[in-house]
């Protein structure tokens, strides 16, 4: 994996993460996942933020994801959920669902147009590595209070590192 690139899950990983992790992840679309940020202590693992075409949203769950986004990030952790960019078109960066993951579980790199697909803009790089960092954080003080139960996906995983 590259930072800042888009892959597909295996769809393996997400039955681990229901079956044998203690996880819900209940995503079963083949969707592009944010490889936004490789871990900074354990080398090999990323974390991935699923994302979602802003399109398909109902104007209520719209308001509902702009009105999250809109809240102050250092005051309210609900403003780190989710971050609105665009990439090959507008996306919801669904920061809350991010999940740990290392390279045994990606299919492969997610195409757009031809090409693998990559977040370029740094202000957005920047303002997701912010909120994801707050979401962490969050988990770190109250481990598995995200329905993926990240913390012990990272555990999962964390012995299949090299």
């Amino acid at each position: 994996m590259v930072e800042n690139g888009f892959y597909k899950i295996s769809p393996r990983f997400i039955e681990l993460i229901n079956s044998q992790i203690g996880g819900r992840y209940s995503d079963a679309k083949t969707r592009p996942v944010f490889c936004c940020i490789e871990d900074r202590y354990l080398k090999g693992m990323f974390w991935g933020i699923p994302t979602s075409d802003w399109s398909h949203r109902s104007p209520r769950q719209q308001k509902k994801i702009a009105d999250y986004c809109s809240l102050d990030i250092n005051k309210d952790i609900r403003a780190c959920y989710y971050h609105l960019a665009d990439t090959d078109r507008p996306a919801i960066y669904r920061i809350s669902n991010c999940l740990p993951i290392i390279d045994k579980y990606i299919d492969s790199p997610y195409i757009s147009q031809g090409s693998p697909l990559f977040l370029k803009s740094t202000k957005d790089i920047k303002m997701i590595q912010k909120k994801l960092s707050r979401i962490l954080w969050d988990e770190k003080n109250h481990p598995n209070k995200y329905e993926q139960h990240i913390t012990d996906i990272q555990d999962f995983l964390k012995v299949q590192l090299p």
